[in-house]
């Protein structure tokens, strides 16, 4: 079936039964397709697996690093899993750090098949609380939102860093839903019962408005060509945090930064010692995807 074809399908599809179209999305939404690969090196230095009960199931945790040293949570993206932040674990460990990664629920080696923001906010909640005071978090992509949840919601870290953040899952979500076919008034009516049904309000779980009352320092990396998150959602995060500072890469895409050495550095030595933030509007320019 031609593109055209299945977008004509869909939206036939919800003119005839809308709240069948409406449960089908949010189905489609909240079960984690695997993101493509990311050549991130193997860290090298001794780890540790865990498994922390979590709802009906496990969660899959490593920790490299000494048990008495400070420790700093990686955080992956929505369909990622903890190995796309391996480049972060070996700095931190020689700079004297305990690194701890985990897969969100339904992700990598934990369990479940479909999960969504408040269920990985309370995963963060979770662990990082076991590990706490944390000396910081550094995130990809839907893991900042998911980490903004925590912090609003008692866990400490003295810094942060969000690679790529959305500023919000409806904002990321309704191109998804105007690229398939599917009609906006659908899309809409999805987000408005899934929001009822858990009692919140998008406005509230909002990455900007969850980060207003951040009082650590925000350190926040955006590409301005990202392809999956535009360069406006990270802005939006920076400038509502009260400490927040913007870099500005170009030609890395929503994913190569966490494999740019000077990106990754920069990102480790802002968590270990406030290291300078590059200019706003200066950044690597390496062209890779």
């Amino acid at each position: 079936m031609t593109r055209m074809l299945r977008r004509a399908a869909l939206r036939a599809f919800a003119v005839m039964m809308p709240d069948r179209a409406a449960d089908w999305f949010e189905n489609a939404l909240l079960r984690p397709r695997p993101a493509p690969p990311l050549d991130a090196p193997e860290p090298r230095a001794p780890s540790v697996e865990q498994r922390f009960p979590y709802g009906w199931g496990w969660i899959s945790v490593r920790i490299w690093g000494e048990s008495d040293k400070p420790a700093v949570l990686l955080l992956h993206g929505w369909g990622g899993t903890a190995r796309s932040l391996g480049a972060f674990v070996d700095p931190l460990v020689a700079r004297g750090y305990r690194v701890v990664t985990f897969d969100f629920p339904a992700h990598g080696a934990s369990h479940g098949e479909r999960t969504n923001l408040i269920e990985c906010g309370g995963s963060v909640l979770m662990i990082g609380t076991a590990f706490a005071p944390l000396a910081g978090i550094i995130t990809h992509s839907f893991g900042g939102p998911a980490a903004a949840l925590a912090l609003s919601h008692g866990l400490d870290a003295r810094r942060v860093v969000m690679f790529g953040p959305p500023v919000g899952m409806r904002e990321i979500s309704f191109p998804v839903a105007d690229r398939i076919g599917l009609p906006r008034a659908i899309s809409e009516r999805m987000f408005d019962r899934f929001a009822t049904r858990l009692h919140f309000t998008w406005d509230e779980i909002g990455t900007d408005r969850m980060v207003a009352g951040l009082g650590a320092p925000l350190l926040v990396i955006h590409d301005e060509r990202d392809e999956l998150v535009p360069w406006s959602h990270g802005a939006a995060i920076a400038r509502s945090a009260p400490h927040g500072r913007l870099v500005t890469t170009t030609d890395l895409g929503h994913r190569s930064a966490l494999v740019d050495d000077a990106l990754v550095m920069q990102a480790v030595n802002f968590v270990v010692d406030g290291g300078q933030a590059m200019d706003s509007d200066t950044g690597s320019s390496r062209k890779r995807r």
